[in-house]
């Protein structure tokens, strides 16, 4: 059997499938059990075409279907009891764990523009000078190792409340400007890479390096991190206009934003985390060495809960459908 022969005979099952993804939420006990029949059949074609026609447009075609199809057999409420918890228990670690490779783009564009604006504050203060608010120049020129933030603990609470605000306004930049085709997020990840860079460069060339760590370290590992799953999720939206397969422009934006808008949900919550460390642990008189080593331990459990948590049932066997049952169903037709 050709390729072209596979998808004649079949097409007429995956546009019955199609047609169901694409109706309202609100369908009956027996399209719910035909979708997830025609679920079944989506995956054994998807791995007769994978093993018989690796290089054909249909792959691709079947592997989004079927992922569409996945989403709404096991999508659960968002008003069942529990939601909230099941969603950061363990939702939220596994749509980080199958995006990672946005994750990944979005941590690497910060990742170049800093390390290029802190060899520049090493090497050449007075351009690195440049690249900031002279508040900051000034205030590093005055510390002297000192504390980075000497607040005040009556005003630790509107600072906590302050420093949230603009943390979750810069995730929800790096997330919605990913509609301008990934351009708008890769501004938002350099632009801070370089600000963020020029500041710890000129930070090590005037000997104040531990001043600025011990205040980061306590929240950083928290705020970088989602901030990269942010930038993470606005590449996902743009990636799916700059490329959206065998769909059109619009359907793939749309199956795109309800991954993204989870990812920057689970984003939220732990800037809320990371934004009441910084008001509180982060500018208090503990030890460097202290506050060094609690934000190593938040660091610690976060990559632990990002990338360990998993479901004790229903997520193994949605990993396993997607992942180890596909391949070893036999389809309905033998080539």
């Amino acid at each position: 059997m050709t390729a072209t022969e596979f998808i004649e005979k079949k097409q007429l099952t995956w546009k019955e499938l199609e047609t169901l993804l694409n109706r309202p939420r609100n369908a009956n006990a027996a399209q719910l059990n035909r979708l997830g029949y025609l679920y079944r059949r989506i995956t054994s074609d998807l791995a007769v075409a994978r093993r018989d026609f690796p290089q054909d447009r249909c792959v691709p075609y079947l592997n989004e279907l079927a992922s569409r199809a996945h989403a709404t057999v096991y999508q659960t409420s968002p008003f069942k009891r529990g939601t909230f918890r099941q969603f950061f228990h363990f939702r939220f670690p596994t749509i980080f764990r199958e995006n990672l490779g946005f994750i990944a783009a979005a941590f690497l564009m910060f990742a170049i523009a800093f390390a290029a604006s802190y060899w520049i504050g090493l090497t050449n203060a007075e351009l690195a000078e440049k690249l900031i608010p002279e508040r900051y120049v000034s205030h590093i020129k005055k510390l002297e190792d000192g504390a980075w933030n000497d607040t005040s603990a009556e005003m630790r609470n509107l600072f906590a409340s302050f420093v949230m605000t603009n943390n979750i306004r810069v995730a929800f930049l790096a997330f919605a400007w990913g509609i301008m085709f990934m351009v708008g997020t890769a501004y938002i990840l350099v632009f801070n890479g370089i600000h963020i860079g020029a500041v710890a460069g000129l930070c090590h060339a005037n000997g104040v390096s531990l001043a600025l760590w011990s205040f980061v370290s306590p929240h950083g590992y928290i705020e970088l991190t989602t901030i990269f799953i942010a930038g993470g999720a606005g590449l996902k939206l743009g990636y799916a206009l700059i490329a959206p397969s065998h769909f059109t422009r619009k359907r793939a934006l749309t199956d795109a934003a309800k991954v993204a808008i989870q990812m920057l949900g689970g984003c939220v919550a732990l800037l809320v985390v990371a934004g009441t460390i910084e008001g509180f642990v982060s500018p208090s008189q503990l030890p460097n060495t202290v506050k060094i080593g609690f934000g190593a331990l938040t660091g610690i459990l976060l990559f632990t809960y990002l990338f360990v948590m998993k479901a004790p049932n229903t997520e193994t066997e949605s990993q396993t459908q997607r992942s180890s049952t596909i391949p070893s169903l036999k389809p309905e037709t033998s080539p």
